[in-house]
């Protein structure tokens, strides 16, 4: 702490804005790796704009230039607010909210001329802190309790941790706005005061942990969507058979300790080959989505379906014995029966036969299955378009 002390302010103040270049850094070598998302190029343009602001103010307060003193601040204050109103615009592309694009540029221009209107803002270092902190705690603040708050399948811990960084920036910076209600010292930006000089040395750090979490986020989305990706069949957008394995375990878990059935039902189209080459490929394609809208349509929420194989489908019924999975079976066969597929110059009518089994607990889940591919055998070798259990 004593070395950081010595440190005269307006280096920090340049050492301060190699954080926002090194987060803008990082963004765009993300975003030109091939992660193509507004929300990266607005976090880009975050960390570049607080960069240049703190740059802005290190240069414009040390090399002589053509304007007032009060004014190169203005100008380096609004660019720095305007960068924390970026990083909320990024969340929000992120998340899938409304940007509040022109919101922040009105107040970066209102930051800005409000020195121009009101000469206490030029003239006081305190009001100008706990007006402009007002600001970044509102943008850091409401930006972490988005990510605190968002629900997305994997990533509540990386999001999270993005959160809890813009929580305990703002938390410093509601520090110093309380500071400066009682601090006299406080005459000039660049008054060698001890918040100030931490003030300086955090912005660094927060940028640079700030786009780490960011970096790890989107690549840990990216790793969740390509499992997801992995589990899902992509002609019909129901799991495919990879996933199916975890699943089962899980059921097969929840069931024993819950002390409740399990079942599975396992169903075939019936002549779907003939069809297939009769129509053609792309039919037989269309045929298979709309198998699968019917199954998402008819299966009961707690269930999972599976395209279990070509046009075989596989459905887990946790917490149904076999006589209720029947009874789900039988409204999916009669729907299907009922609700012929047009394909263009034709509607076919599909049937399907079912095999549907519960577990048993002391057999695998191998075994289980097995037992319904038998069930479903039986029903082909009986006629077809119906169901064994």
């Amino acid at each position: 702490m004593l070395s950081v002390l010595m440190l005269d302010v307006r280096t920090l103040a340049f050492v301060s804005s190699l954080g926002g270049f090194l987060m803008a850094a990082t963004m765009l070598g993300i975003y030109f790796a091939g992660l193509r998302s507004r929300a990266v190029l607005a976090w880009a343009g975050a960390g570049l704009t607080l960069g240049l602001g703190y740059l802005l103010g290190h240069l414009l307060q040390t090399v002589p230039v053509p304007i007032p003193a009060w004014q190169a601040g203005a100008l380096a204050n609004a660019t720095i607010g305007f960068g924390y109103g970026l990083i909320l615009i990024g969340v929000q592309m992120y998340l899938g909210r409304r940007p509040w694009v022109l919101f922040m540029v009105a107040l970066a221009l209102v930051s800005f001329f409000s020195s121009f209107v009101f000469p206490e803002l030029r003239e006081s270092l305190r009001l100008r802190i706990i007006v402009l902190s007002g600001w970044y705690i509102f943008v850091l603040g409401y930006a972490g309790l988005l990510l605190w708050r968002a629900k997305v399948p994997g990533m509540r811990l990386y999001f999270r941790a993005a959160a809890l960084i813009l929580h305990c920036y703002a938390g410093f910076l509601t520090i110093r706005a309380a500071y400066a209600l009682f601090s006299k010292a406080l005459t000039t930006s660049f008054v060698q005061d001890p918040l100030q000089l931490i003030n300086f040395l955090l912005s660094m750090i927060f940028g640079f942990c700030f786009a780490m979490a960011l970096a790890v986020m989107l690549f840990r989305e990216k790793q969740v969507e390509l499992k997801q990706l992995a589990q899902i069949d992509p002609l019909t957008g129901i799991n495919n058979r990879l996933s199916l394995d975890d699943f089962a375990t899980q059921a097969m878990a929840r069931s024993r300790d819950a002390d409740l059935p399990l079942s599975i039902m396992l169903f075939d189209l019936d002549h779907f080959k003939q069809i297939n080459d009769r129509y053609g490929h792309q039919a037989g394609d269309k045929l298979l989505k709309a198998v699968a809208e019917h199954l998402t349509k008819v299966k009961r929420g707690s269930d999972t379906a599976f395209r279990y194989g070509g046009e075989e489908f596989l459905v887990l019924l946790p917490g149904a014995t076999a006589e209720q999975a029947v009874e789900v079976a039988e409204r999916y066969r009669s729907s299907l029966a009922d609700n012929p597929v047009d394909i263009g110059p034709d509607a076919v009518t599909l049937t399907a036969s079912f095999g549907v089994v519960e577990w048993n607990r002391a057999e695998s889940w191998d075994a289980l299955v097995n037992r319904a591919d038998q069930a479903l055998y039986q029903a082909k070798n009986a006629g077809r378009d119906q169901i064994v259990s």
